[in-house]
Parts: C-alpha cells; structure tokens; sequence
C-alpha cells in the first residue's frame, strides 16, 4: 500500500483571503513569480521557505517585504544573512497581517504590529505566504509514524513503521515540496513496493 494524500499550504485564514487567492495571493513562488515582474511583493512567513522564496522573488520583483509575527526568524543563518544583505528585501517584524483589499485584484494589506497595536496599510501587488504545510494525514494517525507536523514519517525507500504500508508526495517528513520531488517520491515508493512484494512471493 502506498499512501499519497497530498496536502495544502496553511492559509491566514483573514478577510479577503478566498475573494483574492489566485489574484494577488499565493503559495508557491516557483509556480507564480514571473507573474509579478517589477511588482511589489509581500512575503508571510519566518522560516527557511519564506527567507529563501523571498529572495527567489527579488529576480522577478521591484522590491519584496518580509512581515513575521516575531522579532527574530526560525530559518538557518545563512538564509538570514542572505535576505538581510539583498538591497530588494525590507523586513516587518512582530506583525501580522489582519486583511486583504483591494477591487477586483490585490491591491493593499492591512497590518497589525503585535507590540504596539498599532494597525496599518501597505500597498502591494501580491503575498507570498509561507507559513507551513498542513499534510492530509489525519485519517492515519494512529496507524503510521507521524510527526508533531502531521507529516507520515519514512525512511528513503519511503517504507513507514509498517510493513507494506510506504508513503509518498507532500504528506511526508521532507523539506522541500514541488512536483517534482512528489514525482521522486512516487517513483521510489513504487519500486520499494515492488520489492516488497516480490520479497513475499
């Protein structure tokens, strides 16, 4: 058995949130960067994924802003230090965002600064956000390994605890996720399986 259930990116769940998704929102800068040459961008998040798409964008963008909810990041000094030193990169901190506006398209965000209180708005043309994975996986725990991230734990034959059972694609413990690598991840629960199967014949 191979378990493939996918999974989403975690959402803000603010106002605006469904009338602008696919419209100025989004979750992948791989898939949506070239949309925005020469805009303003924001990027949500403070870990390894929002520092490093945040820097991807800076190749497409005028000028991306960071906003996160603390005053220090959760993302490896190396991405730090590289968003920190690209001039096209500008940091919000100990902020979240509370709305989405605009008219038809994205056009602003409304910001709280969570020391302060204080609530602004900012212009943009679009926001990255990059807060997490929400793996599809609730219906197996308690049958497989998973981790606090809801993530099905595998080894690189992506086998899980049990014997038989493999998983693959974005419900799975791993860093980056693209098509590409859930394609990988197929391909190499198929031939464990495979294996495995043969092993029992």
């Amino acid at each position: 058995m191979i378990l493939a259930p996918g999974g989403k990116p975690r959402s803000l769940d603010i106002p605006g949130e469904k009338e602008f998704e696919g419209r100025g929102i989004s979750y992948c800068a791989t898939c949506d960067a070239d949309f925005f040459q020469d805009k303003r961008l924001i990027v949500v998040g403070g870990g390894n994924s929002a520092l490093e798409e945040a820097v991807t964008l800076t190749n497409f963008a005028s000028h991306v802003t960071i906003v996160h909810q603390f005053d220090h990041f959760q993302a490896f000094a190396h991405a730090v230090e590289e968003a920190k030193q690209n001039p096209k990169i500008s940091f919000v901190m100990e902020s979240e965002l509370r709305a989405y506006m605009g008219n038809g398209t994205l056009k602003k965000v409304q910001i709280e600064n969570l020391k302060t209180k204080a609530v602004s708005e900012l212009e943009t043309d679009g926001v990255f956000v990059f807060i997490g994975y929400k793996p599809n996986t609730s219906a197996f725990k308690g049958m497989v390994e998973i981790n606090e991230r809801d993530e099905v734990i595998v080894d690189p034959a992506m086998r899980t605890n049990i014997p038989g059972v493999f998983a693959a694609g974005d419900s799975i413990a791993k860093r980056y996720r693209q098509v590409t690598t859930a394609v990988s991840d197929g391909t190499i629960a198929a031939l464990s399986a495979t294996e495995y199967v043969r092993a029992k014949e």
